[in-house]
């Protein structure tokens, strides 16, 4: 039987999309030990997959500065943990004779035990992907949307955006190969994505930005929604089903916008939609005030449930949200937070699958206008199937499947 181990981090996002791949190459008789942390453990075990422990030595960073700020310190994050994981469990991840090592995207850590065991290493691309290439086709997009540094002062000392570019990413790699002493890194390819010869990502050419920019190594398998049981209290009965369904949230790490919330309320207090607003686990219930009747507000909310009810989705624009929203065929107001959020944003506008609200703030009047464009123009919806129709046209999870073990098995002959 062969054996694989997949490093993830311990972020809804990064692990949920994965469920489905795990639990098929299981199915295709592979043993698969997956690193997370405990509060995946059921829902990894329930794939099949033998879980593994970080042993607390994770706890994906919730930083957030402004531009060249947060890309740095992110980079400067992924390596000082990949070193970390790498010293303590070498040992262990030796013991276990992997044939190929899974990683997502951020762990570079899996890339870095893949090149020390001389197996194959396969990443897998949970978030918006970028890469490196997509600056050859839009360099500025890439400053203002990836990096988030087009208004930083060392980038006005150039004219031309691919020259900004270049020596920005010169600059930066210099500074982390100086500190982990590497060599001729490209920090977007090598540290952010953890390419490699093989790269799964969850979309379609469709609905991807400068698709173009992505070789053959990048295997596009759409995203297909993996069961998931949720214990979750809500009051179901008080959904009318002869009402339309306004859904609110903003994941599960940057959500603490009081602000947003009761703009929210001001938004939509005389509607006769009704109202689900997920609110995360940092903010007190008691904190949002006066709540009106036809709200229904909760620490969480078990997403995919009320994504089957929805009909339109005010998000932060995470990967996982945007991802869901669609195959649901529920149209987005998107209001971007940090990262790659932005980027998201732009996909769901581009694509007409939504709303992109370019105010992190998001006051009453816009959200209400984005929520009444939506609901007026049925072209959102059909945009929206049209997309996840995609996402299913890619072979999805078997074809991902059936690419692993053809590309792993041609190092089991050229080993034996």
């Amino acid at each position: 039987m062969p054996r694989a181990v997949y490093f993830s981090v311990d972020l809804h996002g990064h692990v949920n999309p994965t469920l489905g791949l795990i639990k098929s190459l299981v199915d295709r008789g592979v043993e698969i030990y997956y690193y997370s942390c405990e509060k995946f453990r059921h829902r990894i075990e329930d794939t099949g997959a033998i879980f593994r422990s970080y042993e607390g030595l994770l706890g994906f960073g919730t930083y957030d500065g402004h531009g060249l700020d947060t890309f740095l310190v992110f980079a400067d994050f992924i390596l000082s943990k990949s070193q970390i994981i790498v010293t303590h469990f070498m040992e262990e991840i030796r013991d276990l004779e992997p044939n190929y090592i899974i990683h997502d995207s951020f762990c570079h850590w899996g890339k870095v035990f893949a090149e020390l065991l001389g197996v194959p290493g396969i990443s897998v691309i949970a978030n918006f992907p970028y890469i490196d290439e997509m600056a050859d086709i839009d360099p500025t997009f890439f400053m203002q949307h990836v990096v988030r540094a087009s208004d930083d002062p060392i980038c006005r000392r150039f004219n031309n955006p691919k020259e900004i570019y270049s020596n920005l990413m010169h600059k930066l790699a210099r500074i982390i190969e100086h500190k982990y002493g590497m060599q001729e890194i490209n920090i977007i390819n090598d540290v952010f994505c953890s390419k490699e010869e093989l790269n799964i990502l969850f979309t379609s050419r469709c609905f991807q930005l400068h698709a173009d920019a992505f070789s053959d190594q990048y295997l596009f398998a759409g995203y297909s929604i993996y069961p998931r049981v949720e214990h979750v209290d809500f009051p179901y009965e008080k959904l009318d089903p002869n009402k339309p369904l306004i859904y609110i949230a903003f994941g599960t790490i940057y959500n603490e916008l009081l602000h947003i919330y009761k703009s929210c309320f001001e938004a939509f207090k005389n509607s006769e939609q009704q109202v689900v607003l997920s609110v995360g686990d940092k903010i007190d219930l008691n904190d949002l005030g006066e709540i009106p009747n036809h709200f229904i507000v909760r620490s969480y909310v078990p997403q995919l449930e009320i994504l089957k009810r929805a009909s339109v989705f005010i998000s932060h624009g995470g990967a996982n949200s945007i991802y869901e929203s669609i195959c649901f065929h529920v149209p987005l107001v998107v209001v971007p937070q940090v990262f790659d959020e932005f980027m998201g944003a732009m996909m769901v506008e581009e694509a007409g699958a939504g709303i992109y609200i370019r105010n992190r703030e998001a006051d009453a009047v816009q959200l209400r206008e984005g929520v009444k464009r939506i609901l007026n123009d049925s072209q959102y919806k059909l945009n929206c199937k049209r997309i996840h129709e995609s996402f299913v046209d890619t072979g999805g999870i078997a074809n991902a499947v059936d690419e692993i073990i053809n590309y792993t098995s041609k190092f089991s002959i050229i080993s034996q």
